[in-house]
């Protein structure tokens, strides 16, 4: 069985958040189905959270686009989404159903800056550790339902393919981390033809604008069973023991710092 993952970051000036997405082909294959039927009724090529609520490029007034149609879009998206997620265990069915799993892993800068005070060993970039971060997530769901391989797929254009090329680049870290062997395919994509990437932007938008959840379609979102981790400076300055160390050894590239 193969896990596919799909990546979107979203950026505020003061945090950095990193949706991850996972399921399997079938999975996958029936939610393209649904979400290409929500685009063909909304007569939209795609969805990008951002432009769609600021009304603009595809989504502008000159298009068409409003508000009120921009919020029936969106809605109808999340209706798919609730259609395809996997949910958590209830009294009346023991066990998780089957679906995709969405995570979202939210760092902010001045905790980060404040942990790498006291542990200069802490990657530069925090994009770096949000990776190594979501790539636990995958692996995590990969073993719970019994993947053998692992296919990632990332937004283009953002800093965290790049982190994970310098793994899979590194013979030291896939010594020390095997499953980074199991990745079979990793690649950029266009997420305007990638309806996971679309998804996992609505996601990450969404935790980054949250102390602003007044849409209907956000709240609504919110309420799915999905996971938001929220990495604090306490938990930063904890890692497990020796883990700085051994990335260290590695001898990543340095990469682009943090967003200012």
């Amino acid at each position: 069985m193969v896990l596919k993952s799909y990546f979107d970051g979203a950026n505020q000036p003061d945090r950095i958040v990193l949706a991850t997405v996972s399921g399997t082909s079938n999975q996958w294959k029936n939610f393209d189905s649904t979400w290409r039927k929500i685009l063909y009724k909304h007569k939209a090529t795609h969805l990008h959270t951002t432009d769609a609520v600021s009304l603009q490029k595809e989504f502008s007034v000159e298009k068409g686009w409003d508000k009120t149609s921009v919020n029936a879009f969106i809605g109808d998206c999340i209706m798919g989404i609730s259609k395809h997620i996997a949910q958590p265990p209830t009294p009346h069915r023991p066990h998780i159903k089957p679906g995709l799993r969405a995570t979202t892993l939210t760092i902010y800068l001045d905790d980060y800056k404040e942990a790498r005070k006291s542990l200069p060993k802490l990657p530069v970039a925090v994009t770096d550790l949000c990776l190594s971060e979501s790539l636990g997530f995958c692996f995590k769901w990969g073993r719970h339902i019994g993947a053998r391989q692992y296919e990632m797929y990332f937004d283009q254009g953002e800093p965290f393919y790049g982190h994970l090329c310098d793994r899979m680049n590194s013979k030291k870290a896939r010594k020390d981390v095997p499953l980074l062997d199991a990745i079979a395919h990793k690649s950029e994509s266009n997420m305007r033809a990638v309806p996971a990437i679309q998804m996992a932007d609505l996601l990450a938008w969404c935790i980054s604008h949250n102390e602003n959840a007044t849409r209907m379609w956000h709240r609504q979102l919110n309420d799915l069973p999905w996971s938001s981790l929220y990495l604090d400076e306490k938990y930063l300055s904890q890692p497990t023991e020796g883990r700085l160390e051994q990335a260290e050894q590695w001898g990543m590239p340095r990469r682009k710092r943090n967003p200012k």
